[in-house]
């Protein structure tokens, strides 16, 4: 189903800006508060005039009708699709569009991947689902973005989704879902757009290395899984790198656009734990129900797999909490600042009061005044003023408040 109308995405409104390098942004915080003051206008303004529940909308509908829709963003054109045959000794490799119905569910001989970048094409999904014999609810489920990720196990196949998680060229989060059918002897791989994520396993499958080849698919399926995780852990080391450059910021010169990135940094975070969980936890259920597609001699991989996942999700909470005690930091910074400079407004102002006195006694117009009439009498009070002047400097200074 092809949907024109033109998509509302409150996350993309939610970012405060989108710094092409940190540095920059540090460097140029007028122009980060420029674009942060813009989406915080965009964000007023879609209150009114945006609906927020477009794809709830989208989704009762298609419930309502019993028919299949894509919900989502379309992120390419045209679907691509490409399909390995593999076995120990040999690998073959095509990309035509109907390549799906090669795929022999009782060849024993053959191992079969089927990689398919695009999922908006409803039509095509449903032919998959029909030559697999997948249930519907499972085509429902992985052409639907906004699904939580999940493990669903069937009579004949297991369903998986995730979400893969990266920093893109404008070191935004590019969050995109990624579904598995694993079979018998066969694994389909659904992606929203073209993606390099599991470059290095057509590599392997190409050149008959490591073990891919030589293993059952429930072996491939947990390196494609792997490639996923090993995406959060290379986000999560980019957000580390930025929280050291924004942490020597916030305690040598803290900004208004510091305190952005931060905020920017901790969103971040906080989308990769709440996808990371989830993760997990469909990990868990795989080891938990002792599925009979993953077989025994491979469930090693999925618990180390389910122990990077927790890894992560720790690493996670420790730059969550760094980035916390950085917001810490900044605000007792700034009252620093602000108690430094109130300090040395109020010995200036304290020094200046004796001073001020004396000059108003002797601007006052009595005509009985003795010094007025003394030779030296402007002098003298200029000697006295100077020499309050350097009592209480003196006074500050051995009280340590200067």
């Amino acid at each position: 189903m092809k949907n024109e109308k033109k998509t509302f995405k409150p996350e993309k409104l939610l970012e405060p800006f989108k710094p092409d390098n940190l540095i920059h942004a540090l460097k140029n915080p007028d122009e980060v508060l420029k674009k942060s003051l813009r989406g915080l206008t965009n964000i007023t303004g879609s209150i009114t005039g945006i609906d927020f529940n477009f794809y709830s909308k989208i989704k009762s509908e298609a419930k309502g009708k019993s028919e299949l829709t894509f919900i989502g963003e379309k992120k390419m054109e045209e679907v691509q699709l490409q399909l390995f045959t593999y076995n120990a000794e040999r690998c073959d490799e095509s990309m035509n569009l109907d390549d799906y119905i090669r795929i022999q569910k009782d060849d024993t001989e053959n191992n079969y991947w089927l990689n398919l970048h695009g999922i908006h094409d409803v039509n095509l999904m449903e032919n998959i689902g029909k030559s697999l014999a997948l249930e519907r609810l499972t085509i429902r489920h992985l052409i639907d973005t906004t699904q939580r990720p999940k493990v669903d196990d069937y009579d004949d196949y297991i369903f998986f989704s995730v979400k893969s998680i990266l920093k893109d060229e404008s070191q935004q989060l590019k969050i995109e879902q990624l579904s598995f059918v694993l079979g018998k002897n066969y694994v389909i791989s659904f992606q929203e757009e073209v993606g390099d994520h599991f470059d290095h396993i057509r590599t392997k499958l190409r050149d008959n290395l490591g073990l891919i080849r030589k293993r059952e698919c429930d072996f491939l399926l947990f390196q494609l899984l792997d490639a996923i995780l090993d995406n959060y852990f290379e986000t999560l080391d980019f957000i580390n790198h930025e929280v050291t450059l924004i942490e020597k910021e916030t305690i040598t010169n803290p900004k208004q656009s510091t305190l952005l990135l931060i905020e920017k940094n901790k969103k971040d975070v906080d989308k990769i734990k709440k996808s990371l969980s989830p993760f997990k936890e469909a990990l868990t259920n795989i080891m938990k129900d002792r599925t009979h597609f993953i077989d025994k001699k491979n469930r090693k991989y999925f618990r180390d797999l389910k122990n990077s996942c927790t890894n992560a999700i720790e690493e996670a909470n420790a730059t969550y909490a760094a980035l916390e005690s950085l917001t810490n930091i900044y605000f007792s910074s700034l009252s620093q600042k602000m108690n430094e400079t109130m300090k040395v407004l109020t010995t200036v102002a304290t020094i200046f009061i004796p001073l001020t006195f004396i000059a108003g006694v002797y601007g006052m117009n009595f005509e009985n005044m003795p010094e007025l009439k003394w030779k030296y009498g402007y002098f003298g009070v200029w000697v006295i003023m100077f020499l309050v002047l350097v009592a209480m400097i003196i006074f500050f200074k051995r009280k340590k408040w200067l």
